[in-house]
């Protein structure tokens, strides 16, 4: 059986992105797990505490630590931006509605800080193909015709796109032309860099793109990039200008498992149960990168294998340092350095956050 993908738009193509299937919990059966990492490397269990569970979660995709703050996306929830306290885990305020207004959102499906101190955040929506900028002490304050929106315009779907100056800001989408998209100040798209994924399956520049997607995010300071590949199993490196630094291979190396389909609109790409999940989500500080890996198959794991449980631990020249394993299956981390901790959003069998210690040995 094979599943013809699209560019997905709106709540019912989020679930198909994601890969997650709703229905009661189960333990996955271990039929295709990829077993112990062949690489001698020191592995650690975790034991997640709950930092929150609100009735208000209804299936967040998406965690960031920013100043004193959490901000989980949720573009399931009624608001689909919560902002917790650090410290505590409470709530603090709830941001957004649907639609495409100022302050509105379709797909909320990223989150960067501001940086410098700030506790204002960035939220880039899919579907709008938009950045928002949130800062929450202003938001009740501020007339929705204020609110600040910056619309990314190029000639590919955008999955989300990283803030490096005033004057350039690089996307990860299906692009024909390079790897990243580059887009100036005022959010017009300036080209591409970068070499597309090479693949033993011959299909066009945007399906390879969409095989090849992922997540993509900077280090705190912005000097580099990692891309995560979500059907694959290594990540990339890049830096500030966009150009590749290197490629980390994995304690597992394996590629997307696709074909190329024609349909009324062209050639898109089609998956099948073989298609196994790679690095789900990435979090990174100034010295490691912390890649959330399933390695999970839609046979083996029909309602679960968009979810990790592994952490594999970089540092930034591509060195595996060490293996977290999480006592839950996770679909977002981020990294909360000033508690020595690691965030996981979990799912099943209810929506919550995690905390879990992480090891002075990293």
């Amino acid at each position: 059986m094979s599943l013809l993908v699209r560019v997905p738009l709106g709540t019912a193509a989020f679930i198909a992105w994601l890969g997650v299937a709703f229905g009661s919990y189960n333990p996955p059966p271990p039929d295709d797990d990829l077993g112990p990492s062949p690489d001698p490397v020191a592995e650690f269990p975790l034991t997640g505490t709950f930092l929150y569970d609100g009735e208000v979660l209804a299936m967040p995709s998406q965690v960031a630590v920013v100043g004193d703050r959490i901000v989980l996306v949720d573009g399931f929830a009624e608001r689909p931006i919560h902002v917790l306290d650090a410290a505590r885990g409470t709530d603090v305020a709830t941001f957004g509605r649907r639609g495409e207004g100022p302050g509105e959102f379709e797909w909320p499906r990223a989150v960067e800080p501001v940086g410098s101190g700030s506790n204002g955040f960035w939220v880039f929506d899919a579907a709008l193909s938009r950045l928002t900028l949130v800062e929450p002490d202003l938001w009740a304050a501020q007339p929705s015709s204020e609110r600040v929106t910056l619309s990314i315009r190029g000639p590919a779907q955008v999955t989300n796109v990283i803030r490096i100056g005033g004057d350039l800001l690089l996307g990860a989408g299906f692009f024909s032309d390079g790897r990243l998209g580059h887009f100036n100040g005022t959010g017009d798209y300036t080209g591409a860099s970068g070499p597309l994924p090479v693949s033993a399956t011959e299909a066009p520049p945007e399906v390879l793109q969409h095989a090849y997607r992922g997540v993509l995010t900077s280090g705190p300071a912005r000097t580099r990039l990692v891309f995560a590949n979500r059907h694959a199993g290594f990540l990339e490196i890049y830096g500030s200008d966009g150009e590749p630094l290197r490629r980390i291979d994995g304690p597992f190396e394996f590629e997307p498992s696709f074909t190329v389909k024609l349909g009324e609109r062209g050639p898109g790409l089609a998956t099948g149960d073989d298609l196994r999940f790679g690095y789900v989500d990435v979090a990174t500080t100034n010295d490691r990168i912390y890649a959330l890996f399933s390695g999970r198959t839609r046979a083996g794991h029909p309602e679960d294998a968009v979810y990790g449980q592994a952490v594999h631990v970089f540092d930034w020249d591509g060195t595996l340092v060490s293996i977290l394993h999480l006592d839950a299956d996770a679909m977002a981390i981020a990294v909360d350095e000033a508690r020595s901790r690691l965030l996981a959003v979990r799912h099943l069998p209810a929506p919550a956050v995690l905390s879990y210690d992480l090891p002075v040995r990293l």
